[in-house]
């Protein structure tokens, strides 16, 4: 059984930030499947169409390879959240319609919208199920659902180590943890050490981006000592629930050869079962922590070099596709 991946890289209108994520994870697909993985895209000029016949309650249209059988072949759609899912529900019913099976790989699922998600999933009738969160696919398993949790990654062609100097000390990405965001600044006013962006980079307001470009970002993150990763269930709790996931963010600190801070996911020692990060989980003093690895650069190059190696031999993209062609083959099951 081979998976066609059914991508939407080429309908975008307008790409959002999320959209050079799936694209790194489909063509690590592509490149680790090695002939196990194909791919189709949504053709922009029906979807476009479709927006209008939708409103309209007119007959919704079809790229017409989704109007047959593809024997020995298992459709996979990548969707960020639910609104994704939803959005593309009518295709993937098509192709089910047309006797294809078909699997979803899921990253937003929280726990408030289980029931939610569980409403499309079923009235899709889908095949597969893989989830990055590990809460998310347990609980479609215990519902009876072929649920399986297959961890997140990120793109190691982007995300690797450079030839940077590490003149950064601090970066907070994306939302910003309150609790360490202060200590941070206390930290750099303990030392002299300026709150500007050549000593610590982190998210001024709600709209900003800071390094709009994933290529910029990745340099950047190259350039920097230590990089603060925190499960979103801390900031936004009524949105996540009781998630508290391994995001792709540890993934590419780890890919660019940077010490990890911050607070540890539910599932992180799993995945890295060694000292892999500086964690805050415990109230652990934070001047403390990082002035030991500021006096021990033996012991924070060694980190950095394990988590490298580590990373690449177990969580790429590619473990991951072979994961689920082994669950689909049924190898091991």
């Amino acid at each position: 059984m081979k998976i066609i991946i059914l991508s939407e890289q080429k309908s975008y209108i307008k790409k959002g930030a999320s959209a050079p994520q799936i694209e790194g994870q489909e063509q690590a697909f592509l490149d680790y499947g090695k002939g196990d993985v194909s791919i189709v895209y949504k053709n922009i000029v029906i979807k476009n169409i479709n927006r209008i016949t939708e409103k309209l309650h007119l007959p919704t249209l079809y790229e017409s390879w989704a109007t047959r059988k593809h024997e020995d072949s298992v459709f996979l759609y990548v969707t960020m959240n639910l609104l994704y899912l939803k959005a593309n529900a009518y295709l993937l019913k098509k192709l089910k319609a047309s006797g294809n099976r078909t699997a979803i790989f899921c990253y937003d699922c929280w726990e408030p919208e289980f029931q939610d998600w569980e409403k499309v999933i079923d009235d899709i009738g889908i095949d597969f199920l893989f989830f990055g969160y590990k809460k998310s696919a347990e609980y479609f398993k215990e519902t009876g659902h072929n649920s399986y949790w297959v961890p997140l990654s990120a793109d190691f062609r982007i995300f690797r180590p450079r030839d940077e100097k590490k003149t950064r000390m601090f970066m907070q990405m994306g939302r910003r943890n309150d609790v360490l965001h202060e200590k941070i600044l206390d930290y750099l006013k303990l030392h002299g050490l300026e709150d500007s962006r050549d000593n610590y980079v982190y998210r001024h307001d709600r709209d900003e981006m800071i390094f709009p470009d994933i290529n910029e970002l990745a340099r950047e993150v190259n350039r920097t000592k230590y990089f603060v990763c925190v499960p979103k269930s801390y900031e936004n709790f009524r949105r996540t629930g009781a998630i508290s996931e391994t995001i792709c963010r540890y993934y590419e600190a780890m890919a660019s050869k940077t010490m990890i801070i911050g607070m540890k996911p539910d599932t992180f020692d799993e995945l890295f079962p060694y000292k892999a990060m500086i964690s805050f989980n415990n109230d652990e003093d934070f001047n403390e922590s990082i002035d030991y690895y500021e006096n021990h650069q033996d012991e924070y190059n060694a980190i950095l070099d394990r988590n490298y190696d580590y990373v690449m031999k177990h969580h790429t993209w590619g473990n991951r596709i072979h994961q689920m062609l082994d669950i689909i083959n049924g190898v091991n099951s």
